[in-house]
């Protein structure tokens, strides 16, 4: 088999390429008693104090070692009319025999890390997780042409899972994850076994035309209201990054510090009040920055601000972990038009990041759902 082990070695060049970009960071002067500006916590004060820390005090090599006690592997996948792509994935594998596989999948600007405290709960409960790169993103390569949709990139899973000997797995996505773990279920619904979801997009799962409006509880309402603030106030990074994904990376790939300020907008505006360190926002920002951010803005070009026509039913089992500080999640009335919802949870804290920011809760959630496969 063509797995091969992989670990992160980001050249010397590099870094000290970005040691120097850092030094001669231009941030601007004219800010500094700004009333004006948006509310998303991202100001001259954070991102000066977060530069400096960077300059003196973060250590790639040190969280790069962090990074590659993940048990990473690469391996090629012929993707049909897309030729063979390098894929990076975690892979690890519970103590119990009989283990049940569970593909994880991530969005933006998330990344495989996003699965590194959830996993030895998973591990522990029976599960071997495999947590991939998506085409584009982190180590794996991109499929550098258009026309790579959910369904190229539901192709890649199953070919991944099945390479590494699962024919029968259960799947887990947030943010574009979600709908790639919902394409698989459509697309190879006698292997998947369950679906299951921490984010709605609105696009792939709009709100039905209901004869009459249902009653919502207060959670829902919340969710109502966090959806039409994203739509509505939010959403100008989707467009950007939809209509002009290569000219924006230019700027991404060039200014680490570019990068940084963009990242902790949504590390920011998209968590619930998770207290971000410092340490992690630049980890997160160069997961994405020594990569080469722009290929990860590629699926934002890919599938654009326009609802589906034809909108999908998912027969396969799909819960729903709906976590109170996510910005795109909607009532569970929504989501039964087209899904097969067998589960459902609300938490009251929690946001974008699940995995992340709330590692037990969802694992709890994933653990009392899938194991009753």
């Amino acid at each position: 088999m063509d797995v091969k082990p992989f670990r992160i070695n980001i050249p010397d060049s590099e870094l000290d390429l970005l040691s120097h970009k850092l030094t001669l960071a231009r941030l601007p002067t004219n800010l500094s008693h700004e009333r004006w500006a948006e509310p998303n916590g991202v100001s001259l004060d954070l991102i000066s104090s977060t530069v400096d820390f960077w300059r003196r005090d973060y250590n790639w090599r040190e969280e790069e070692a962090k990074l590659n006690r993940l048990p990473q592997f690469i391996c090629p996948i012929d993707v049909e009319g897309f030729g063979i792509l390098d894929i990076h994935f975690v892979h690890s594998r519970a103590s119990a025999t009989a283990a049940q596989a569970f593909l994880f999948v991530h969005g933006w600007p998330g990344s495989f890390v996003e699965v590194s405290k959830i996993l030895p709960l998973l591990n522990e409960a029976g599960f071997d997780v495999v947590a991939p790169s998506l085409p584009g993103y982190g180590f794996s390569s991109d499929p550098g042409k258009a026309g790579f949709k959910y369904e190229q990139d539901a192709e890649v899973m199953h070919k991944l899972m099945l390479k590494l000997g699962y024919e029968k797995y259960v799947v887990q996505g947030g943010d574009w994850g979600s709908d790639v773990v919902r394409t698989c279920g459509r697309r190879y619904p006698e292997h998947v076994q369950a679906v299951h979801i921490n984010h709605v997009n609105l696009l792939t799962m709009p709100k039905p035309d209901f004869p009459t409006e249902p009653v919502y509880t207060e959670f829902e309402i919340r969710s109502i209201r966090q959806q039409e603030h994203f739509t509505n106030e939010e959403f100008a990074y989707f467009l950007i990054q939809n209509s002009k994904p290569r000219t924006l990376g230019f700027a991404m790939h060039d200014s680490p510090v570019g990068m940084l300020a963009w990242m902790a907008d949504k590390l920011y505006t998209w968590s619930d009040h998770y207290p971000w360190t410092k340490t992690e926002m630049i980890t997160w920002t160069l997961l994405h920055y020594f990569p080469g951010p722009t290929t990860g803005f590629r699926i934002y070009r890919e599938h654009g601000p326009r609802k589906l026509d034809d909108i999908p039913y998912e027969k396969t089992p799909t819960g729903v972990s709906a976590f109170a500080g996510e910005m795109e999640m909607v009532p569970r009335c929504w989501v039964e038009r087209t899904a097969n919802v067998t589960f459902w949870r609300e938490h009251q804290s929690g946001g974008h990041f699940a995995a992340y920011e709330k590692p037990n809760e969802l694992a709890q959630d994933l653990i009392e759902f899938f194991q009753i496969r």
